[in-house]
């Protein structure tokens, strides 16, 4: 989940700010608050909870120095409470030291964090039912259209997944894995670095603050669904999830693709004491290769 945990985070991190009066003078009043953004993934081990500190617009966003990493964490299910610790890296968070405890599926699960600075952010997730698995899986091996100019109407992959009983929603996510190798998978090996594909979703006009986010996401509203040409970034090794996310996930989702990019609200919220999520999911993924289009 590392990309999509910083997604928009500089801006959603960075609210609170209160004109000092009712005249038209500039903001001048600053109130911190906690943001707390982790997700519970059903059959995983807990990892990659994130705890920060927001940060004044008028500053530039310092990941580093937002990370809370002294905090006393503690996971609550069936009476039995878990002490999460942090630790840095590529997945970086509080986590579970015993990754033989994995996330059971409808299950509740309430994290209760207390700051050396005296707050309290608690939230609760009940995790939804399983994804059984596939009905069509991606193809291992896809070729990207050599027309770019008709990508909106070529033949797309179309792909299904076992559908989940009184499930509406889901979250589809297209992960670019490696965005620097390609030869290296194929047959024979080569040195052939990767690139971008040809279309609005890989140009920093559009796509903005999501520019350098090697994935994209999307709502479907059935279990299946044509994968488009469009939810590629780069070429090469991706991964395709499909997610069954708890409600707390899904308002997450809402709250970072369908409201303004300088809002967040806050009903959309999960977290008491702070902003953020506390969510579930249950995934079904394959890695497929994407084929460059042109030599």
């Amino acid at each position: 989940m590392k990309s999509l945990f910083s997604l928009k985070l500089s801006i959603v991190l960075s609210l609170m700010i209160f004109l000092a009066s009712c005249e038209d003078e500039p903001p001048t009043t600053y109130s911190q608050v906690k943001y707390l953004e982790g997700f519970l993934i059903t059959d995983k081990p807990v990892q990659g909870i994130l705890l920060m500190n927001s940060q004044p617009v008028n500053q530039k966003f310092d990941r580093e120095k937002a990370m809370i990493k002294d905090a006393d964490v503690k996971l609550s299910v069936n009476g039995t409470s878990h002490t999460l610790i942090y630790r840095d890296g590529d997945n970086p968070g509080y986590y579970h030291p015993d990754e033989s405890f994995l996330i059971e599926p409808e299950t509740k699960y309430e994290i209760i964090i207390n700051t050396i600075d005296g707050s309290l952010v608690t939230a609760e997730t009940i995790t939804p039912k399983r994804i059984n698995g596939w009905v069509k899986e991606p193809k291992p091996i896809i070729s990207y259209p050599s027309d770019t100019l008709k990508l909106p109407h070529v033949d797309s992959l179309d792909i299904e997944w076992d559908k989940v009983p009184d499930v509406s929603f889901y979250l589809i996510k297209i992960l670019a894995k490696d965005t620097s190798d390609y030869g290296r998978y194929l047959e024979p090996p080569t040195n052939e670095l990767n690139r971008r594909t040809y279309n609005f979703m890989s140009n920093i006009e559009e796509t903005g603050i999501f520019y350098k986010n090697p994935s994209s996401w999307n709502l479907i509203a059935n279990n299946k669904t044509p994968t488009v040409w469009l939810a590629f970034r780069w070429f090469g090794l991706h991964e395709v999830e499909v997610y069954n996310p708890d409600p707390n996930m899904l308002n997450w989702f809402i709250n970072i693709f369908f409201t303004a990019s300088s809002e967040n609200n806050e009903l959309l919220n999960s977290v008491n004491g702070g902003l953020g999520v506390f969510g579930s999911a249950s995934i079904v993924k394959k890695e497929v290769f994407l084929l460059k289009n042109q030599p």
